[in-house]
């Protein structure tokens, strides 16, 4: 309970990336309320989640939208706001093709069935010789902000990765510090798709899915491969596709479903 008010969550997997989502204009949730954030998040002993969606009011845009990690850090999120999107739908918050106000920026989506295809912000801040790459195994692909920072590495063999350790380590470097970034392990796998496997900084584990980490994985793999676009972009939850609009500017679409409604105690 929150201030009397009783928390109804819906709890929504968009590609494996798996979301506590509250219409929170009620609610009043905010990030004051970053202990419950963390304790609802946490697997086998509560909801379990990679982080909490909150919908709130807007005056300009169909609604606003705040995105906590499991850790509770604040940032945006690709698959958040697809998960948020199709739940504004289906509740009658948003018609299906809408607008939405998240972190600094104003997202475009539009919902068909449990397909749901947002227009990401402008990427930025590409580097494409980031140079802190130690291990010979794998091919240092490079840097860029797709909305949240992203590290991609090319790899020959996805499955045999230790992507936990890895990813940690890269996560956390000296060189991302002070905000660490997301790592994506990318490999090649047809003309037109590549494997990803995402860390994700404030979950602080492997996802099943990340989709500002697919976004960056194919606009890199475009840059320094050569792939063109669209590019679909397989992971361990799912298969998302990757569109170039314009310069810089990615959609990314893919398969949104509800997990199962519920109240938090």
């Amino acid at each position: 309970m929150h201030n009397d008010i009783e928390i109804k969550f819906t709890k929504i997997s968009a590609t494996g990336n798996d979301f506590i989502v509250i219409d929170n204009r009620q609610v009043g949730l905010s990030e004051k309320d970053a202990g419950l954030f963390r304790r609802v998040c946490q697997r086998r002993t509560s909801v379990g989640a990679d982080g909490v969606l909150l919908l709130n009011l807007s005056p300009e845009c169909d609604f606003e939208l705040r995105y906590f990690n499991a850790d509770s850090s604040e940032a945006e999120c690709g698959n958040g706001a697809r998960a948020a999107a199709w739940f504004a739908h289906q509740n009658g918050l948003a018609p299906a093709k809408m607008s939405f106000a998240f972190g600094h920026d104003v997202y475009h989506a539009e919902v068909n069935s449990n397909r749901v295809r947002i227009q990401l912000p402008e990427a930025r801040d590409l580097q494409e010789n980031v140079g802190v790459l130690e291990e010979e195994f794998l091919e240092e692909g490079g840097a860029v902000n797709t909305g949240v920072p992203h590290y991609v590495l090319f790899a020959e063999n996805l499955d045999g990765l230790d992507v936990t350790s890895l990813g940690r380590k890269y996560c956390h470097h000296r060189h991302f510090e002070p905000d660490a970034t997301n790592v994506n392990f990318v490999e090649l796998c047809a003309e037109n798709a590549i494997r990803v496997r995402t860390y994700e900084r404030g979950v602080e584990a492997e996802t099943l899915s990340c989709g500002t980490g697919s976004v960056a994985s194919a606009y890199i793999t475009h840059v320094r491969k050569g792939v063109a676009f669209p590019i679909e972009v397989h992971t361990r939850g799912g298969t998302l596709l990757v569109r170039n609009s314009q310069r810089n500017r990615f959609s990314l679409e893919g398969e949104v479903k509800a997990v199962y409604e519920a109240r938090l105690l």
